[in-house]
């Protein structure tokens, strides 16, 4: 019976010791690009797209979404991805790139960001700019582009003077939007809370290259506007009344030898980015909503919406715009405060704690508790609160300014602002 015992003993141990040495192996997913015939990924060259170090791709397994832990670049359009959190059998539904663009699942694909602030790289797009999704039931999994991209050139003489470039339209162009696969030919619906109507691209700019942003495709764009950026914070604005339309990996060169206008002569008002206007220079924000254009009222409102003049379809000449609609400008690294013109003690703010309650918060007033008085000016050209608590956008209705949650509300539409001063 000993024996025996012994050699059952032994005969389990080696049974665990067999268990024991079967390793975990992760999933690995092996990722092509959609075709040599339009970006697919992180880089362009020519025609073609690569793969690059360290990319990561965001997989859903059932409505989770999992990162990849790492990559392996087969060639310049393969690439495979580790996932060291699931195992080699899981199933995976969809996949994405970049995996940061990820929001959540949507039926049929995914909720995904395309972001509205880019980064630029000659005869290229930024890292992450162009999101791409690919469907679980293959292998090679390939990754079709959500985007288009619109691409533009600077005057040779002026590129070293770009600091950034806005393109804004009448409709989204960036920000959250539901992909559906769709048999391989992706589809974009733009959140209508939470989508941008413009994208923004900073950087340095180089002579003779080509610039690309990504954008959602859309059948027709209106409205399209080009924002120049000067390194001394000036403007310059270029506008098209056509229309444009912009396919699925669609490349379309919308701007060649972009020139920078020349500044008015001393006296006149000029457009410039309020981040480089100086806290002693006299600023009058001028809002955009649809067609027409508000100012904001700078006189003591407390808990009233500051109000704007009646609305102008034409543009405001400055020259005639009173004292009750001047302000000066604090900055502080990317935000900055309006302050009612030479005064410190009142300021344009904004009076909720949170993303609930009232949009009847606007006000110029000097209450220490209300402290949301701090404000960026994003890439659509809205002016948002810039805090702890969900944003408010400056919007417009009823004749009075408020702050709305959303930039796209139907109630309470932003405004898209321009910011000008007084030529020295």
């Amino acid at each position: 019976m000993r024996k025996l015992f012994i050699i059952a003993g032994a005969a389990l141990l080696l049974a665990s010791c067999a268990k024991q040495t079967q390793p975990f192996q992760p999933l690995v997913l092996s990722a092509v690009q959609e075709g040599d015939e339009a970006a697919s990924k992180t880089s362009l060259s020519g025609t073609s797209v690569h793969w690059s170090a360290g990319d990561q791709v965001a997989a859903f397994v059932g409505i989770t979404p999992h990162t990849s832990t790492g990559t392996e670049i087969v060639s310049e359009t393969q690439a495979k991805f580790t996932f060291s959190d699931l195992s080699a059998d899981a199933s995976v539904t969809y996949a994405v790139y970049p995996a940061s663009a990820v929001v959540g699942y949507h039926d049929g694909g995914a909720t995904v960001t395309v972001p509205s602030e880019q980064t630029a790289v000659p005869d290229s797009f930024g890292e992450g700019a162009a999101v791409c999704i690919a469907k679980g039931d293959a292998s090679p999994m390939v990754f079709a582009n959500v985007c288009g991209f619109l691409a533009f050139t600077f005057a040779s003489s002026d590129v070293a003077n770009v600091a950034s470039i806005r393109i804004m339209a009448n409709e989204p162009m960036t920000g959250q939007a539901d992909v559906h696969w769709n048999s391989g030919d992706p589809t974009v619906e733009p959140s209508s809370v939470k989508s941008l109507n413009a994208v923004k691209l900073s950087g340095t700019f180089e002579s003779g290259k080509t610039y690309y942003v990504a954008v959602f495709p859309r059948a027709s764009y209106t409205g399209l506007t080009i924002k120049i950026t000067k390194k001394d914070g000036y403007v310059s604005t270029y506008t098209n009344p056509g229309t444009l339309t912009l396919a699925r990996k669609g490349n379309m060169l919308i701007a060649k030898n972009l020139a920078l206008k020349a500044v008015p002569a001393s006296g006149n008002w000029a457009e410039k980015d309020p981040a480089y206007i100086g806290s002693t220079e006299v600023v009058i924000p001028v809002g955009k909503v649809g067609e027409n254009i508000y100012l904001i009222q700078n006189t003591y409102t407390n808990s009233t919406p500051p109000t704007p003049p009646a609305a102008s379809s034409a543009p405001v000449n400055l020259s005639d715009v009173d004292a009750g609609y001047k302000w000066n400008v604090s900055v502080s690294g990317t935000v900055f405060q309006l302050y009612p013109n030479e005064e410190t003690g009142r300021w344009l703010n904004c009076s909720t704690t949170n993303g609930s309650g009232n949009q009847n918060c606007m006000a110029v007033s000097n209450e220490n508790y209300w402290k949301r008085k701090y404000f960026t000016w994003d890439a659509a050209g809205y002016v948002l609160t810039s805090d702890s608590y969900d944003a408010r956008y400056l919007s417009y209705k009823d004749n009075a300014w408020y702050g709305e949650t959303f930039p796209a509300s139907g109630s309470y539409p932003a405004a898209s602002f321009s910011f000008y001063v007084q030529v020295p």
